[in-house]
């Protein structure tokens, strides 16, 4: 297959992604990976989608393939460091957003989720530093990044203790109204 028909196939992948159409960008992801076994791109995009689709041993599997053909690339460990948390493993979670923060120092992504997973790990201190950082980076993204991430892993778990749910609704809500 020719580069050209392959980045065609990402995009509809993506696109399936994007709009939540997991069964067609499953299958699409599952052809790429079947056409280019040793591109990085095409397992992080599968694992990518195995994440979205609530599949994260799946993603994980992907995502390690991905590592393994490219370990470089900071988009790999960004989408493996959720994929952890994901999964409840907070300490492993913490080196691969760690990468993608060095690597990518105004990037609101990796410093919202090292937030999150500070306020996780009982280190209030470190979350507010960490969530105040990724609000001067972009506060409209912060946001989101910090509804989302609260609603998928924090708001319903059994596994996360009270105060820390209390941590991360308080950083919401001074994030929402700017202090």
């Amino acid at each position: 297959m020719t580069n050209a028909m392959e980045e065609q196939m990402i995009a509809k992948t993506q696109g399936y992604l994007n709009a939540n159409q997991m069964p067609q960008a499953k299958t699409t992801a599952d052809e790429l990976a079947e056409v280019d076994p040793k591109d990085a791109i095409v397992w992080y995009l599968k694992g990518k989608v195995h994440y979205s689709a609530g599949e994260y041993d799946e993603a994980l599997a992907a995502l390690s393939k991905a590592a393994s053909i490219q370990n470089d690339h900071p988009d790999i460990w960004l989408v493996m460091g959720y994929t952890l948390i994901a999964q409840r493993r907070y300490a492993e979670a913490q080196q691969p957003l760690e990468y993608v923060k060095a690597i990518r120092p105004n990037g609101v992504e990796a410093t919202c989720a090292l937030g999150i997973l500070s306020a996780i790990l009982g280190d209030g201190a470190k979350a507010k530093q960490f969530v105040g950082e990724a609000l001067s980076l972009d506060k409209g993204g912060a946001c989101a990044m910090l509804e989302s991430m609260q609603k998928q892993f924090i708001a319903d778990s059994p596994a996360i203790e009270a105060g820390t749910k209390e941590l991360v609704k308080n950083l919401l809500e001074k994030a929402r109204v700017g202090k």
